[in-house]
């Protein structure tokens, strides 16, 4: 039993024997009047909690990835009360290990995604840290910018995560963890509220190191979120009139909105940025307010991608793939597939690596390591090759990272992750869990071990150099040089065989710039030159 500041817990022990805390309550539930306000602590309980099963799912609509799960799509799922969070520990822990910690913010769009989904038995035992898994507010309920609402905020999932922060600094010592060292780790929308958290004043002093894991440093301007943008984001003033029935609803008729008018009225497409309310984050780009250290903490930082990133879109477009046997689909143009997915994990990564560490170090914003993700060795099912179809597609790190293969992606997993690469992949997720643990212990510690090998900090005005992790049969664990830029990609783009049939620059570009428009708004004009036609 470990005692917290709002009263004790009783955890279990993994498969593995590290010792478990699952669905310990970090805040108020944010029901009934706390909907969309700042998050507060939890209350006192007198009953030791039992925690050995995983919270609620904080609502969200379920999608094709829990279809893997036999589920059903399009159900909303969940319960507002919902703010808990996962602590995992080194079986032979104790309160006097003064271990480093690991706070894993998951992804999914900030609409999807919840703590079950990553167990951090493996990385907490492989490397001898603590970890917390976070669940916080989703969709509408985490990111929402009315004039109704008076706390005049609009980042609620980012207060979830401060909340969950102060918990971890003010308890994480029970469970056999250092609260002054904590490194945030994140993978998508994750990564991306890692970089939030990185910019937000409130989060100064939670955290003293950052892993993004294929995150852009994306936000919203309060107007977007407010009002919308067109066809293109839906603002929360227009969606709160559908929820409503009213034109200027007040925050008692918001508050007092049901989660069923609320999650139709903003459709399945919604995927928040975070937002520059002015208050949680200030009114500049993200990328600006991290690099010029708006937060007043600049910490040590590591940025990567997977190669195939883009492959995780194109895998079940029926526009690029078609339906092979068994089921499983097949490229329809196995070298315009490849192409397509290129240019678009190129520009990605140009955006949320390349030039985005570039400007980190000009600004000296701590030092700065890189990394892309290369694994591909899937397996083939009848006609279809799943190392091409996905290969090292966008979230593929993951269980990576946490050392577990099982419960990835349902079905999915017995076809990915396969006897004949079991050696393999196991050697990859060995080398990211040594460089993820050991980064986290600290700069005093990072030096060369046979799992991790040197990973220097990259220098201004410097060719830029990434660690690549990859099977030992394709090179292994190394640092490559990379030199990547939008106009290098545009050009390489006009004159690429792949794309010569009259639409498919042009597809290309409208993907591109539906993808990143709103992040680089030169997007559009450096692609002008490329596709001519005006409905980019």
């Amino acid at each position: 039993m470990v005692q917290t500041d709002a009263g004790s817990v009783i955890g279990g022990v993994s498969e593995n024997m590290a010792r478990t805390w699952l669905g310990i309550p970090y805040a108020k539930p944010p029901v009934g009047q706390l909907r969309w306000r700042h998050t507060q602590a939890a209350e006192p309980w007198h009953t030791p909690v039992t925690a050995l099963e995983h919270a609620n799912w904080c609502p969200q609509m379920t999608n094709g990835l829990d279809g893997l799960f036999g589920m059903p799509k399009g159900v909303l799922r969940g319960n507002e009360d919902c703010l808990y969070l996962d602590v995992y520990a080194p079986s032979d822990s104790t309160a006097d290990s003064d271990l480093p910690v690991m706070f894993w913010i998951h992804g999914g769009s900030n609409v999807w995604g919840r703590a079950e989904q990553y167990d951090g038995s493996k990385l907490a035992e492989s490397g001898q840290v603590v970890v917390v898994v976070v669940q916080y507010r989703l969709g509408p309920l985490g990111w929402f910018a009315h004039p109704a609402l008076e706390d005049g905020i609009a980042n609620f999932a980012l207060f979830d995560l401060v909340q969950a922060l102060q918990w971890t600094k003010n308890n994480i010592q029970k469970f056999g963890g250092n609260p002054d060292a904590v490194t945030l780790f994140g993978e998508s929308a994750g990564a991306n509220n890692v970089l939030a958290l990185l910019a937000m004043p409130q989060a100064n002093g939670l955290y003293r190191a950052a892993i993004a894991q294929s995150g852009l440093p994306a936000s919203a301007p309060l107007s977007w979120a407010r009002d919308g943008l067109g066809d293109r984001v839906t603002g929360a003033v227009p969606s709160a009139r559908s929820f409503t029935d009213k034109s200027n609803p007040t925050a008692d008729d918001l508050r007092n909105a049901s989660l069923n008018d609320i999650f139709a009225a903003y459709g399945s497409g919604l995927t928040p940025a975070v937002i520059r309310d002015g208050k949680t984050l200030p009114d500049m780009p993200l990328d600006d307010a991290v690099a010029q250290n708006q937060s007043g903490s600049s910490v040590p930082i590591i940025l990567g991608s997977n190669r195939d990133e883009a492959k995780y879109l194109l895998a079940f477009d029926p526009y690029m793939t078609k339906k092979a046997l068994l089921l499983f689909p097949k490229a329809k143009d196995k070298a315009y597939y490849n192409a397509m997915s290129y240019y678009m994990t190129g520009v990605w990564r140009t955006i949320g690596v390349t030039d985005f560490t570039q400007k980190l170090v000009e600004h000296d914003a701590g030092p700065v390591r890189t990394y892309r993700f290369d694994w591909d060795e899937e397996s083939k099912v009848g006609m279809s090759d799943l190392g091409q179809l996905i290969g090292a597609a966008h979230s593929m790190e993951i269980p990576f990272v946490f050392g577990h293969f099982e419960r990835f992606l349902g079905k999915l997993d017995k076809r990915l992750f396969t006897k004949n690469n079991a050696e393999g992949r196991q050697a990859v997720s060995q080398a990211m869990m040594s460089c993820w643990t050991q980064f986290a212990y600290g700069e005093a510690r990072y030096t060369m071990t046979a799992n991790c090998p040197a990973w220097p900090v990259i220098e201004v005005n410097r060719p830029q150099s990434t660690m690549v992790f990859d099977s030992p049969s394709t090179g292994g664990s190394r640092m490559e040089t990379e030199a990547l830029s939008i106009s290098k990609l545009t050009a390489e783009m006009k004159t690429d065989p792949a794309l010569q049939k009259s639409d498919r620059t042009c597809e290309l570009s409208r993907r591109l710039v539906q993808a990143f428009g709103l992040l680089r708004l030169d997007m559009e004009s450096n692609l002008k030159d490329v596709c001519p036609a005006t409905d980019l």
